[in-house]
């Protein structure tokens, strides 16, 4: 009779699998999702609007040497494809900067 589970509470919790809580499964789910780390990029982020104001995109992440820069939609997109180069060669004259800059846009909701 232990082992029912008549009005939703919840049994055998150490018998289930290796998660304890919610949020210990999301993180060990997430945990390979997380691109790799660089100085550069990270300061990005924070001086971005100071770099390209007005410019729709924001940089998103960082993976295999690509920046990717996030936009809201399509039409944003085309309309910064012809941008990129300019921007890259912006980004590659800042100190600390990767000897090649490649920029490509994702569309994201934000």
């Amino acid at each position: 009779m232990e082992d029912r589970n008549l009005y939703g509470k919840a049994v055998g919790l150490d018998q289930r699998g290796r998660h304890r809580s919610f949020g210990s499964a999301v993180d060990a789910a997430f945990k390979d999702l997380v691109t790799e780390r660089n100085d550069f990029f990270d300061s990005l982020a924070d001086r971005w609007a100071e770099l390209f104001p007005g410019v729709p995109a924001v940089p998103g992440r960082y993976d295999g040497g690509i920046i990717f820069l996030y936009v809201r939609s399509a039409p944003i997109l085309f309309s910064l494809r012809p941008k990129l180069r300019a921007m890259a060669r912006r980004l590659a004259a800042l100190p600390g900067a990767p000897k090649r800059v490649d920029l490509r846009l994702e569309i994201h909701s934000r």
